[in-house]
């Protein structure tokens, strides 16, 4: 059934594409993750996480069939020529499911457990996927989610090269970029951009730790793959799939569902230990065992008060998207389908991580020695509200932790100064200062402390203060066409530098590469819901 949906938003700058967005018929929610196919070719896309996708126009003119499939609906079949322009098309699929008693009989009968069926699914990879080198072309996407907006989105087209299952990882794969941009229509914070640095803090995944040298996070995308990658260790608690997934986790086997018009498995798989939980979801072919899917959340059990001071503290509990009760560290999901010769070629793969930022203070200082006057100086980016309100109480400053005495402050405020005046007529502490306003050159700077009270601006913030702010991270990969047989063939000079960031000024476009075959699925600026 195909629908119109009136909205507000303008395609007018995007005339070359129908859009739309599925929805559940039984739930009316978005379907994010469904193949939106070209029937009869290996080209397709996959809808965003509000449901919504766009095909190029040129489809429509040649008459082509849109095959829409996700996992749990009922296949669907769409003449091209049906969807309307300048619109956005409402598409409804209906789930469809297997009774859970058939399950369980049909694995009764097979006298194997879901433990057994995982087991089997994973031994049988070998079988089930390309041991020869195979190649892609995808929509490639990394961005950041800020108070439920998009911000900081690349987008590139890429084609993959992969030497293939025989290997036991895919770090040796290359890659080629068709296109790439960075898309200014959504906001650019450089500050969240910069790399995660955990001895600072200012950027850091909260409980848990992810290395990202080069900042290239394509790359970080695609060494998530638990499934190509089931010979190594990939990320917790699913580490090697082949030795430590089965140990690590409890399965229950919850039924049959349908993809594609088929039968499979779908297990619930369980983690837990005192710090951590995760919950997951595999789902594995009924006759060849193949694992078509892999959906894996890690949780970390709430301790009271830990980073609650964020500016967006509720974040905390939050995708960017969705609401959720639970604090989210990362969600990983990965998806394959048959192609050729009935192997598994990648679908989609999306990873999800929760980011914690430090941003610099807004009001802020800087201490300087007045070697001259023999007094400290702190200069100030704005005027204080409550300077009337301010004593010697309020400055602490410290050296090699001994407290040195004010014996005075006074502020300037056309120059935007304290001026402080120390106690040198103490005992303990006047040779001290005698010796930090000398010139020397063996004055550690580091030795030297200092920290203020409440001294706020007109805005309330407090004099240095860093802010703790929440923030999302997604990276996904879109499969649009799949190439069993593709090489490496190509000029190293044309190939991705793997330890840059897709932005940087040394990275090679292809300039020989057919970008006019496929197509950005760059997500709509007000989400559709």
């Amino acid at each position: 059934m195909l629908i119109l949906f009136l909205t507000t938003i303008s395609f007018s700058q995007q005339q070359d594409f129908i859009f739309g967005q599925l929805v559940d018929a039984t739930q009316n929610e978005p379907v994010p993750f469904a193949s939106i196919s070209i029937k009869d070719r290996t080209l397709g896309v996959i809808s965003n996480i509000d449901g919504t996708f766009k095909i190029p126009i040129a489809y429509k003119t040649l008459g082509e069939v849109i095959e829409i499939s996700c996992m749990g609906f009922e296949t669907k079949e769409i003449l091209m020529i049906e969807f309307l322009e300048g619109q956005a098309n409402i598409v409804t699929l209906t789930p469809s499911s297997f009774e859970l008693s058939e399950a369980v009989v049909s694995a009764k009968v097979k006298k194997i457990s879901a433990k057994d069926i995982v087991r089997y699914a994973i031994n049988n990879i070998p079988q089930n996927y390309s041991l020869d080198q195979f190649g892609l072309v995808g929509y490639y996407r990394d961005y950041q989610i800020e108070n439920g907006n998009y911000t900081n989105m690349n987008e590139a087209l890429i084609r993959m090269f992969d030497t293939g299952f025989a290997a036991k990882d895919n770090f040796d794969n290359e890659y080629q970029l068709i296109t790439y941009k960075k898309n200014l229509e959504f906001k650019i914070d450089s500050f969240t951009k910069q790399p995660y640095d955990y001895e600072s803090q200012n950027k850091i995944i909260p409980n848990a730790k992810m290395e990202n040298l080069g900042g290239n996070e394509l790359i970080t995308l695609n060494i998530h793959d638990a499934i190509r990658n089931n010979k190594i260790k990939t990320y917790s608690f699913i580490d090697d799939m082949s030795i430590d997934f089965i140990e690590n986790h409890r399965f229950v086997l919850k039924g049959k569902t349908n993809y594609k018009n088929e039968a499979v498995y779908e297990i619930e798989c369980f983690y837990r230990n005192k710090d951590y939980y995760s919950e997951g979801k595999i789902f594995i072919g009924t006759t060849d065992f193949a694992i078509l899917k892999l959906d894996y959340a890690l949780f970390k059990r709430k301790k009271p008060g830990e980073f609650d001071t964020a500016i967006n503290a509720e974040e905390r509990y939050s995708d960017g998207f969705n609401e959720t009760k639970r604090e989210l560290i990362y969600h990983i999901i990965t998806e394959y389908s048959k192609g050729e010769k009935n192997k598994m070629f990648l679908n989609y793969i999306s990873f999800y991580n929760k980011v914690l930022v430090q941003r610099p203070a807004e009001f802020k200082s800087k201490f300087v020695l007045d070697l001259d006057l023999k007094r400290f100086i702190i200069r100030l980016n704005r005027v204080p509200i409550n300077v009337d309100e301010i004593k010697n109480k309020d400055f602490k400053i410290t050296y090699k932790e001994k407290l040195l005495p004010i014996k005075r402050i006074r502020f300037f405020e056309d120059e935007r100064i304290f001026r402080i005046t120390p106690h040198y007529l103490k005992k303990e502490t006047g040779p001290i200062l005698e010796y930090l306003f000398s010139e020397n050159d063996r004055l550690e700077v580091s030795d030297l402390t200092y920290e203020y009270g409440n001294i706020r601006d007109s805005l309330g913030n407090k004099l240095d203060e860093k802010k703790y702010e929440y923030l999302h991270q997604y990276r996904e990969f879109f499969t649009q066409e799949t190439f069993p047989n593709l090489s490496v063939s190509v000029s190293k000079d044309s190939l991705m530098l793997k330890d840059a960031p897709l932005d940087s000024k040394l990275q090679p476009i292809c300039s020989k590469c057919n970008s006019s075959y496929y197509w950005m699925n760059t997500p709509l600026k007000t989400k559709m819901n």
